[in-house]
């Protein structure tokens, strides 16, 4: 399904912006896509625990504010590193990770409860360096990658080309 999502958002809304590691399955084809949250972001973003059957709704949306995509998904637990995962769309499913140092970046907002809206930035897109910028300007939740959740509004103050509120 795809089309022009409504102007609903105040700028008030949650927003979860991080890096997104590096990840091979077991025969060395690239699954860094399915991003590993730590349990911090999971309760306190998505609003999951390991272990939960509800599902959320993300819904994809292109550099224009359109939804490209929408699938429900679930909170996935790994019982071999206690990760909890998420699969988001990058591209296509064997799009190489890029070289060190640089990290893709997620930028995902709580549209309504279970609900989320999202945008992903490669290195090289338009607002990587700003989405960055504003990562890195305060502490992260929980440990490993930095991670951390800001408002819509503080998105769109480091990065007006955002799109997160619907097509224009």
């Amino acid at each position: 399904m795809s089309g022009q999502i409504p102007d609903l958002l105040t700028g008030t809304e949650l927003a979860l912006i991080g890096f997104v590691g590096k990840a091979n399955n077991s025969a060395g084809l690239p699954r860094w896509q399915q991003v590993h949250f730590n349990q911090d972001v999971a309760r306190q973003f998505f609003s999951l625990e390991p272990g939960d059957d509800r599902s959320i709704t993300l819904e994809k949306l292109s550099a224009a504010g359109f939804v490209v995509e929408r699938v429900s998904k679930r909170l996935v637990f790994s019982e071999s590193n206690k990760n909890p995962k998420i699969e988001f769309r990058f591209g296509p499913r064997d799009m190489m990770y890029p070289p060190d140092p640089q990290r893709p970046l997620l930028v995902v907002v709580e549209a309504s409860y279970l609900t989320y809206r999202y945008r992903t930035l490669m290195p090289e897109d338009a607002g990587h360096a700003e989405i960055e910028r504003l990562l890195l300007a305060g502490p992260s939740l929980g440990r490993g990658l930095h991670r951390r959740i800001v408002t819509l509004d503080d998105v769109e103050a480091s990065w007006p080309q955002a799109a997160l509120r619907g097509g224009v």
